[in-house]
């Protein structure tokens, strides 16, 4: 539509200098409405191809040591939490049985109270759970609390994955932050349960 509003305007200008056979300021106008179009005829014999996705599995992680399904999702990233090993045991974890972690990993400087992390949780490709938490209040769940002391940290907790989880393939991503917005870490694991 706005193409052929743009193509009226310029027929209609040309025919209005060509009608009034006005000087050569109006050849140049016209000239000017003419090269509108140029942009158009160039791109198609330059395709451009503009990445709108983000960057698919794989391309920005970093693998945990330790041989956990865990990976350190956007590694590019500066973060506070250098996390050097993460444990599961049972590996793969198994519904119906208990499931022990543990977790080492040096912070660059304190955690404090207000501190929050963004947590997803998909099933497949179907989000079950979009939730801001509160860091402080989530890491008493593994024997810790604000504030967060910089410096090696580990944490050690066994957790009971009930019997009824329902098979497929669990997504689940953490992004952690500060009370000022920095960034902590960014974790993902991919579970399979059968």
């Amino acid at each position: 539509m706005v193409a052929i509003k743009s193509l009226a305007l310029l027929s209609v200008s040309i025919a209005s200098v060509n009608a009034l056979s006005l000087s050569n300021a109006l050849e140049s106008y016209v000239q000017e409405v003419a090269n509108v179009f140029k942009p158009l005829k160039e791109l198609k014999q330059q395709p451009e191809i503009v990445y709108t996705f983000p960057a698919p599995p794989g391309q920005n992680e970093k693998p945990v040591p330790g041989g956990s399904p865990i990976v350190q999702c956007d590694a590019t990233a500066p973060q506070l939490l250098d996390l050097q090993k993460v444990e599961i045991i049972p590996n793969p974890p198994q519904k119906g049985a208990n499931f022990s972690f543990t977790a080492e990993g040096i912070l660059a400087e304190d955690v404090e109270d207000g501190a929050y992390v963004e947590v997803d949780v998909r099933y497949g490709y179907i989000r079950l759970i979009h939730q801001t938490f509160d860091l402080c209040e989530e890491i008493t769940k593994v024997d810790l609390e604000c504030p967060i002391e910089k410096g090696k940290q580990v944490i050690t907790k066994e957790v009971e994955i009930p019997n009824e989880v329902p098979p497929g393939r669990y997504i689940v991503n953490a992004k952690a932050y500060t009370k000022d917005d920095v960034f902590i870490t960014c974790l993902s694991a991919t579970v399979d349960f059968e």
